[in-house]
């Protein structure tokens, strides 16, 4: 049962009941447009219970519950832009900056001096608002985004409409995190750049990808290389990473019967001059490559 005042007498003990969760859908993504299906699927709706690791921000709107208590209880309360909230019995408690779990903990340690007998109390995060991330580039919907809760990337791509057909192969995910101890006074924040490959949003292997308060995702246009010769499809190619020369002829359809695949080039241009790289099924290719494919000697 919630934390009976001391003196009175407690009734039956009641089990605290167990935390709700909401949870993005962990589903393999084969194509942009199930990206798209993670808009309604991936990000917990307001009112959810947040998970016990979300950081608490300013303007996020809680219910504090002490169960069995409602008068030590605060629905709806705003995080203050000092970071604090208002709570009956204890007065001002610092929200900002902890998780819902740590907070829970405060005020039911704050509320067990001389107030309640262990005291089971709850945060619910009702509104988000402190967080934003933004994402840039090729998607169909570009612009600014609020975190409700520990989302991950696929989900906020999924709301900025999915990647187009010409997003390149992989995403940047810049980070700035606060300076290291030490640093001098005033220093800026440091710039950290997270890369994450289109393979792996499409398998769906970036779902444990969250993002943090300030985050840009940038998602930049396909770069291109070229196969020309004795291929089945002669002509520019969406780079990929770690492309190699088999897989680009494969992506070409293939090498024709009259292909002399041991004598393929690779012209790729240094510095402002012009290389010819003769080249081994293994190598790996690089954005702007083109790839020759020569006729085999009869």
């Amino acid at each position: 049962m919630g934390g009976a005042k001391l003196g009175s007498i407690a009734g039956p003990r009641i089990s605290k009941p167990q935390d709700l969760r909401v949870l993005d859908v962990g589903e393999h993504v084969i194509t942009t447009f199930a990206l798209l299906l993670l808009l309604t699927q991936g990000a917990p709706a307001a009112g959810a219970p947040a998970q016990a690791d979300y950081i608490i921000g300013v303007q996020d709107v809680l219910n504090v519950t002490v169960f069995g208590e409602p008068d030590a209880s605060r629905p709806g309360v705003a995080v203050d832009n000092d970071g604090t909230i208002d709570c009956p019995y204890i007065g001002r408690v610092k929200a900002s900056g902890q998780t819902t779990r740590a907070l829970e903990q405060e005020i039911k340690q704050r509320l067990s001096k001389g107030l309640f007998v262990n005291p089971s109390v709850t945060i619910e995060i009702v509104k988000y608002r402190s967080k934003t991330v933004t994402v840039q580039g090729m998607v169909r919907l570009p612009g600014e985004f609020k975190l409700e809760g520990n989302v991950s990337i696929m989900s906020v791509l999924a709301q900025a409409g999915s990647m187009t057909s010409d997003a390149g192969s992989y995403v940047v995910i810049t980070r700035y995190e606060s300076p290291r101890a030490g640093a001098a006074p005033g220093a800026e924040p440091v710039a950290q750049q997270i890369r994450v490959p289109r393979r792996d949003l499409e398998s769906g292997r970036a779902q444990s990808i969250t993002l943090q308060d300030r985050d840009t995702i940038f998602v930049p246009k396909a770069e291109t290389i070229f196969v020309l010769g004795y291929v089945r499809q002669t002509g520019p190619i969406v780079y990929e990473d770690r492309l190699t020369v088999e897989r680009a002829l494969a992506l070409a359809g293939g090498a024709t019967e009259r292909a002399a695949t041991g004598r393929i080039t690779i012209e790729r241009t240094v510095n402002g001059k012009l290389l010819k790289i003769k080249a081994k099924m293994s190598d790996l290719v690089q954005p702007n490559d083109t790839i020759k494919v020569p006729q085999r000697i009869l």
